[in-house]
């Protein structure tokens, strides 16, 4: 029922060249949502706010070393800030980096040039982390260290490889 809207016109606000509170109405009907637009979106975004704190912790340990930790990720823009700010992800993350505000999303390489010209770093010393098996490979294909992420625990074992171990 949603593989037109996700298939389709949502691309477009991922990449910021569509307003989903526009694109929606349609298919808002469609699905039989008698609510308006806002509250749809308040419901999908609140149902979506899950953070896993051992993920945070950590970030936060390889921060206070000195390493740079971003979120690349692909959202649109009610999503982007309601990440920013509601998430708290602003506190979190020494950077942002939505695709919505690039106007490219994962796994175009020009997403993660957009990300490695703003932070000045060589491609070999980004470690990037997604759950796509997809954008980990495009990321691989770009000259960056990727890895697939399944679980904390598996994050914590393959750290430990690129000897992160003292910061997880």
């Amino acid at each position: 029922m949603t593989q037109n809207f996700f298939g389709g016109v949502f691309n477009d606000c991922l990449t910021g060249k569509a307003d989903l509170e526009k694109v929606l109405i349609p298919f808002l009907r469609t699905w039989g949502w008698k609510d308006s637009v806002d509250a749809f979106i308040h419901t999908w975004l609140v149902a979506d706010h899950v953070i896993d704190t051992r993920v945070v912790d950590a970030i936060q340990r390889l921060r206070q070393t000195g390493i740079i930790c971003c979120l690349a990720t692909s959202q649109e823009r009610n999503r982007a800030e309601y990440m920013k700010t509601e998430m708290g992800f602003q506190k979190v993350f020494d950077h942002l980096f939505f695709s919505c505000e690039a106007g490219w999303q994962k796994p175009d390489h020009a997403f993660y040039q957009h990300i490695q010209t703003v932070l000045s770093l060589e491609k070999n010393s980004i470690l990037f982390w997604d759950d796509s098996h997809r954008n980990v490979e495009s990321a691989r294909e770009f000259g960056w260290n990727a890895e697939i992420y399944t679980d904390f625990n598996a994050f914590e074992v393959t750290m430990k490889r690129y000897d992160f171990n003292r910061c997880i």
